[in-house]
């Protein structure tokens, strides 16, 4: 059997070693030869392994979508506009098709999956959310039982590592972001990770999938991480608790969807505080089973591309066995409800210039009658509040940078 890759980065590289180069035990569970014989790339001087005799590197996508030999196409291309044409065209070619493109996903899945279901191929994504976690068969083998309700996760290893070790050394966001970039931890541009994008994008390949309707990316609530600061993870841990960067979502009355991506607050006991580095979980409740927790490492070369090929080893058994792809149509009219189903406790910091900020502020949430403890220094004003809805916060929250710009602020998890 041949398969294609198209992309020939860090992910696509690690697939290549598992498949044609024996790394691993990929081959132990084959009955008869399975080569990636193609590798679409832009660059044409990009070599495989010397010892590589089957694979070849090609740059023009029509020798492998014209291929009739090729059964599966693996996509790590990156990016959005070609990934999704890319992996349009392979469905649309009667091609089986494993991807880790969230963002494509995020916003195509219902279009995919219906090429897919109407040309009888399989197309899988395991490695789309959660890096190695195997949270995508997971919660398919849960919907067959359960009806699941809720979902929430550390869904970002970028974003976990800034904040460990911010949290261990004391350490700033720029100067942590930086190390961050150095070690490769964290992109060039940064920004789907840090201004939630990277996890929205995840949370709403779970929540279609969960919830039975189509949810996407813009559909989801989100707040940036990039205000955070080493006083709120020193305030944070004097008050008991860890700053975390957290995706969640949840179904009310069999059709209302919240969802949001913020910072938050978790007591320094809990399960989600003690998940560190490039390390994820997820979260899922079922009215049957109820609430399962997956951990593992959300991202990275080797964890990636486990997932990756697990699912071409998928559709390698299903083919042989001459299994049905199985799909559910996506049509239940769900009802995006943004962020104001949550609530809970806040903790805000706000840097003052003046007395005559420290005294808006104060205006301002004097008239919510919310606070439960404030302190005030030299350069800041901290807040702990009592329990508010979180879209009435966060218009508390725009009201208070109509005066000063230098605001942080995340809901308190009992």
């Amino acid at each position: 059997m041949k398969i294609a890759l198209l992309g020939f980065g860090t992910i696509g590289t690690g697939v290549y070693e598992l498949i044609n180069l024996n790394k691993g035990r990929f081959s132990n569970n084959l009955d008869e030869p399975v080569v990636i014989s193609k590798i679409l790339d832009k660059d044409p001087n990009k070599h495989v392994d010397p010892s590589d005799q089957v694979c070849k590197i090609v740059t023009d996508p029509a020798l492998i979508m014209d291929d009739p030999e090729i059964q599966i196409v693996i996509s790590l291309l990156g990016g959005m506009d070609f990934e999704y044409k890319m992996i349009k065209a392979a469905l649309e070619h009667g091609k089986n098709v494993v991807t880790a493109s969230k963002a494509v996903l995020s916003e195509y899945f219902d279009e995919l999956t219906g090429i897919a279901a109407e040309k009888n191929v399989f197309l899988r994504y395991e490695a789309a959310v959660g890096g190695g976690i195997p949270i995508i068969g997971s919660l398919k083998e849960e919907l067959k039982i359960n009806r699941i309700d809720e979902i929430k996760g550390i869904l970002n290893g970028t974003t976990n590592y800034i904040l460990s070790n911010m949290t261990e050394n004391g350490a700033d966001f720029d100067d942590t972001l930086k190390k961050a970039q150095q070690i490769g931890f964290a992109e060039a541009d940064p920004t789907a990770d840090i201004e939630g994008y990277d996890v929205s994008r995840k949370l709403a390949i779970l929540s279609t999938l969960a919830y039975g309707g189509v949810v996407r990316d813009e559909d989801i609530k989100k707040r940036g991480l990039s205000d955070v600061s080493a006083i709120d993870v020193e305030m944070a841990g004097d008050m008991g608790y860890t700053i975390k960067y957290l995706g969640h979502s949840k179904l009310v009355n069999k059709n209302q969807v919240y969802t949001t991506v913020e910072p938050v607050l978790f007591s320094k006991e809990s399960m989600m505080s003690n998940v560190n580095s490039e390390f994820n979980i997820i979260s899922i409740k079922g009215d049957i089973i109820g609430e399962l927790q997956f951990y593992g490492k959300g991202a990275g070369k080797d964890a990636t591309a486990n997932a990756v090929v697990g699912d071409a080893l998928y559709i390698i058994n299903c083919l042989k066995e001459d299994r049905e792809p199985p799909y559910k149509k996506l049509d239940k009219k769900l009802h995006k409800m943004g962020n104001s189903g949550f609530s809970g406790r806040y903790y805000l910091r706000v840097n003052i210039a003046d007395n005559d900020e420290l005294a808006f502020v104060m205006s301002v949430m004097d008239a919510d009658k919310g606070r439960e403890n404030i302190v005030i220094s030299d350069e800041a004003i901290f807040y702990t509040t009592s329990t508010i809805q979180a879209d009435v916060f966060d218009g508390l929250v725009d009201r208070i940078k109509e005066c000063v710009s230098d605001v942080f602020y995340a809901r308190i998890y009992e």
